[in-house]
C-alpha cells in the first residue's frame, strides 16, 4: 500500500510527457468512465498535508463533488458550480475557494474533457492498475491531479486520487470500496 501512495505522489510530480497511441487510448477511456457516471458513492481514507488522517463517503456526479466524514466527525468538502466550500462544525470554520485555485475542478467540468484545457502530463500502467497525472494547460503551476485506478483491461474502478497544491503540498484519498446508498 505504501508503495501505491509513493507511485501515486511520483505520478503527480512529473513534468509534461509525450503521450503515445496507448496513453490517448487511455485519456478517452478515463474521459469516458466520468462522462458514463451519474453517481458515484465510496469509502475513502484521506491523508492531510499535515500528516493526519480522515475518512469517510466520497460521492460524485456529473459537476459535483463532495467528502462527507466521519473522521473529523462532522466535516464536509463541496465542489462545485465554481466553488469548494470545507466546513467544520466542531471548530465553526468555513473556507471557501474558487475551483480555479485547485486541481479537483479538473473533475468537475461537464463533460470531462483531458485535452485542451487540461493536459495530461503523465499516464503510467502496471498490472491491473492505471494511473494519470493532469493539471489545467493555462496554469500547470497551480497543481496537479493524479488519479489511479483498478484496470481490468476492460473496465476502469477508481481506487485512489492525489492532489498537489501550487506550494507542493499533498493531499491523498485512497478509496476502500463502494458506500451503501
Amino acid at each position: 500500500m505504501l508503495l501505491a501512495g509513493l507511485a501515486l505522489a511520483a505520478c503527480a510530480q512529473s513534468g509534461t510527457a509525450i503521450l503515445s497511441g496507448g496513453d490517448q487510448h487511455d485519456i478517452a477511456r478515463v474521459e469516458a468512465y466520468f462522462n458514463n457516471l451519474t453517481s458515484l458513492r465510496l469509502l475513502f481514507e484521506q491523508t492531510f498535508i499535515d500528516g493526519g488522517h480522515g475518512s469517510g463517503v466520497m460521492s460524485y456526479a456529473p459537476g459535483s463533488f463532495r467528502l462527507d466524514y466521519s473522521v473529523p466527525r462532522g466535516m464536509t468538502l463541496v465542489a462545485g458550480d465554481g466553488h469548494l466550500v470545507l466546513s467544520n462544525p466542531q471548530t465553526g470554520a468555513v473556507t471557501r475557494m474558487g475551483l480555479s485555485h485547485t486541481p479537483l475542478g479538473l473533475l468537475l467540468a461537464r463533460p470531462v474533457r483531458l485535452s485542451g484545457p487540461v493536459t495530461v502530463t503523465s499516464v503510467r500502467r502496471s498490472p491491473g492498475v492505471l494511473q494519470m497525472s493532469m493539471a489545467k494547460t493555462d496554469r500547470m503551476s497551480d497543481g496537479l491531479l493524479t488519479l489511479q485506478f483498478a484496470d481490468t483491461g476492460e473496465t476502469l474502478t477508481l481506487s485512489g486520487i492525489v492532489l498537489v497544491d501550487d506550494r507542493q503540498h499533498v493531499t491523498t484519498l485512497q478509496i476502500r470500496g463502494a458506500a451503501s446508498p
